[in-house]
């Protein structure tokens, strides 16, 4: 299974900025970083995509930051995955295989094992809001 560092700092960064913006109040970029410990280049980076895509606000300046534009509600966890990863499978047919494998992603059909879990994963994704994902990290 693949899921990138990209889009797990992504889903970390933007429910940090839903559950901060609520009163449509810019979170800077800095206390996303710090609070999560990462490279405020890199979330630059993935924050630059999200807000491209209509997701969230970005705002320059002394007050400056981040805040959602779509409510949590409204966006599955699927589509912050599609923005964020190139790759359009989560599970690929072909990962760790060795060479010569029988299953390739062009030819892989409905009864390859990866095909059947990638379409499974994708489901729960589409499934999942964003506001069920943070509603999970407060019961953890």
């Amino acid at each position: 299974m693949r899921i990138s560092t990209k889009v797990r700092y992504g889903l970390k960064a933007i429910a940090y900025i839903a559950e901060n913006s609520k009163d449509g109040q810019f979170v800077r970029i800095k206390e996303i970083s710090e609070v999560q410990d990462t490279s405020s280049q890199y979330l630059e980076q993935i924050l630059f995509k999200l807000k491209n895509e209509g997701i969230i606000e970005g705002k320059r300046g002394p007050y400056g930051g981040y805040k959602m534009i779509k409510i949590p509600q409204d966006i599955t966890l699927y589509e912050i995955y599609k923005i964020l990863d190139d790759e359009g499978r989560v599970i690929n047919c072909n990962e760790g295989e060795v060479k010569g494998a029988n299953c390739k992603d062009d030819t892989c059909n409905d009864n390859c094992i990866w095909s059947k879990m990638d379409t499974a994963i994708k489901k729960i994704l589409e499934e999942t809001t964003l506001e069920d994902f943070i509603r999970n990290r407060e019961i953890i």
